[in-house]
C-alpha cells in the first residue's frame, strides 16, 4: 500500500489510492505520495525526509 500526506493538514496515512475527502480535516486536498521506496529511509513505510519536506512548503 501507499503512504499519503494531506497537503491540508499534514495527515499521514496508508491506502491504496488517496480518498476524495482527508479523513482527518473532511477537506479536498492534494495527496502527496511519501512512500518510502530506497532502503536509506529506514523502510518506515514512509521516507521521513519526503515528510519534512513537504511540511517546510507549507510555512
Amino acid at each position: 500500500m501507499t503512504w499519503w500526506k494531506c497537503s491540508n493538514c499534514g495527515y499521514l496515512f496508508e491506502a491504496d489510492k488517496p480518498p476524495e475527502r482527508c479523513p482527518s480535516c473532511g477537506e479536498v486536498c492534494t495527496f502527496y505520495d511519501v512512500t518510502c521506496y530506497t532502503p536509506e529511509c529506514g523502510c518506515q513505510g514512509y521516507d521521513p525526509k519526503l515528510v519534512a519536506r513537504l511540511d517546510k512548503r507549507r510555512i
